[in-house]
């Protein structure tokens, strides 16, 4: 008895609950389609590039030391990663410089021709293990990740000491101190193929759909609270309750056919 009265309060109630309903289904299409217009917003493209970042051996080195040179490379690593070298403006001028170069000789890749400073500078990020640094570039076109990519690699190849500053010290004279060894970048592996990755709002079509349910939800509640706070009473059941006090009798409602014969006649003067 219980779930039919319930089911009986949904369905008086049912146009608020529709039309909760309807309106955060339309909002969140009109959300999910001006995000499925949205170049890179749902879907997006990554390309990987690997290079090793060392020092350059100095054969008038007497005093080199293979572990200072591996734990220099590691810490180089560690502060292209931890540090803002990626997003500088000197770093991201000179791959876009890169960019404008190589489309010179190769020529601009389709869907990577609109690829600015602020667009380079959003699309890096990296990890390193050891002195090996992987570099991800993101785009909204898989031409524009692998230029991207192919670019910072070979900025890192032929410009990376000149963004790098560091001190080794093998020992306490002054010409000791004075060693300041160059950085050398090894390409590792080139740009890999772009991947297609979730995008900066992959997960906001799941939050649509979740909008919707709650508002068919809120539409339930909304739908108890007016019934709770309308007093008026509909069937017997709810005045027996009100009243406490059994129903003796019920009058029937009338028929449409009993009410037309109920309704006087009119006399026809001829």
């Amino acid at each position: 008895m219980e779930l039919r009265a319930y089911w009986a309060v949904i369905r008086r109630r049912l146009w608020i609950i529709v039309a909760l309903v309807v309106i955060a289904a339309a909002f969140a299409g009109y959300q999910y389609y001006k995000l499925s217009k949205t170049p890179g917003a749902l879907k997006t493209y990554q390309s990987n590039v690997t290079v090793r970042i060392g020092l350059q051996a100095d054969p008038n080195d007497k005093n080199a030391n293979a572990t200072d040179y591996l734990t220099a490379g590691e810490t180089l690593a560690d502060e292209i990663v931890t540090g803002p070298t990626l997003t500088s403006k000197d770093f991201v001028a000179r791959v876009k410089q890169q960019l404008d170069q190589d489309y010179a000789h190769n020529g601009t890749p389709q869907g990577a021709n609109q690829i600015d400073e602020g667009a380079i500078a959003g699309a890096l990020t990296s990890t390193h293990a050891h002195s090996i640094l992987s570099i991800t570039a993101t785009y909204q076109t898989p031409e524009g990740a692998k230029a991207i990519a192919t670019a910072v690699g070979e900025v890192f190849t032929q410009q990376g000491s000149s963004f790098l500053d560091y001190e080794i010290r093998n020992g306490s004279s002054a010409s000791d101190a004075s060693i300041h060894p160059q950085v050398e970048a090894q390409l590792v592996s080139g740009a890999s193929d772009p991947g297609l990755v979730s995008g900066p709002a992959g997960n906001k079509p799941l939050q649509l759909v979740a909008l919707v349910l709650v508002s068919l939800l809120l539409g339930i509640a909304l739908a108890f609270l007016m019934e709770y706070l309308d007093d008026r009473v509909r069937n017997k059941e709810e005045l027996e309750d009100l009243l406490q006090l059994p129903i003796i009798g019920e009058i029937p409602a009338a028929s449409a056919m009993e009410k037309g014969q109920s309704k006087p006649r009119q006399a026809s003067v001829s």
